[in-house]
């Protein structure tokens, strides 16, 4: 049967996919290939930067006719928002199809006639630089154990080489502490960003110890890594910040809440609270 692999979404994520099969797409021999052809479906126009052997669909044209657009053996790996994911499943739920979610907050769809699974890679995609998704964890969550090899599959054109097949309950708190981890951190330099430039100083004096912090979020005990006031008891730098906050209270508001959170927080990990 000839599978296609159709990237539905074309994203950060979607262009990272596409880019990383590209890359391992001539190198793979036919018989570790299993794809015959690739594709994006897509809602926006195609981009002249992509390779003429991709194929490229009309997101309002598969969703109109299913049956017509898509065929026997196809891979959808949707790389679209949340919201989407069930109505784009549930559309698509053609017998002979496989289905594929990349969503770490959203649970297996439950289909009646095509194959479902998760394919959850771990990690930001800022769309600025290349991938290397040999470095990237994966976590897969499958139907039955027929589903195992078009996730393989995926996996080798990828080049994906850390995969784990866990539940949605691991996955969804796996995700969460993505979101504290990336996005929440993400959003701190930014405000340490925004309060320079309100102050007239140059953001970019603060990149050293960013840079330095990534290193230190990368040991096994980040806790161990932390300094500052707040760590160290010093209430006298504490209030003198807040004193400095008091024009924009969410900052303040914030830093409160941090400041208290690292101050009643124990060193011993048992005290933390684990989540069931």
């Amino acid at each position: 049967m000839i599978s296609r692999l159709l990237i539905w979404g074309y994203g950060r994520v979607g262009n990272a996919m596409i880019q990383g099969c590209l890359q391992n797409w001539n190198e793979l021999s036919d018989s570790e290939n299993h794809f015959h052809e690739l594709g994006v479906i897509s809602q926006k126009a195609r981009p002249n930067s992509l390779p003429s052997n991709v194929t490229w669909l009309n997101h309002a044209d598969v969703m109109g006719s299913p049956n017509t657009a898509l065929r026997q053996g196809d891979v959808l790996l949707l790389t679209v928002t949340d919201g989407l994911i069930a109505t784009i499943s549930n559309r698509c739920d053609i017998p002979g199809i496989s289905i594929v979610h990349c969503s770490g907050a959203t649970p297996r769809m439950l289909l009646e006639q095509a194959a479902s699974m998760v394919f959850y890679p771990l990690q930001t995609f800022s769309g600025e630089s290349e991938v290397d998704w040999s470095t990237v964890p994966v976590f897969t969550e499958m139907g039955g154990e027929e589903d195992f090899d078009v996730l393989a599959r995926v996996a080798q054109l990828l080049g994906v080489v850390n995969t784990h097949s866990i539940p949605f309950s691991a996955r969804e708190n796996l995700h969460m502490a993505a979101v504290f981890a990336n996005n929440f951190t993400t959003a701190m330099a930014g405000i340490a960003h925004d309060v320079l430039r309100q102050k007239g100083l140059q953001p970019s004096w603060i990149q050293p110890i960013l840079a330095q912090t990534a290193l230190n979020l990368g040991a096994n005990h980040p806790w161990e890594k932390l300094t500052g006031p707040a760590k160290r008891g010093d209430e006298l730098t504490i209030q003198k910040h807040l004193q400095l906050l008091d024009s924009h209270k969410d900052w303040k508001e914030i830093y409160q809440i941090m400041s208290g959170y690292i101050q009643n927080r124990t060193d011993n990990d048992l005290d933390v609270p684990h989540m069931s």
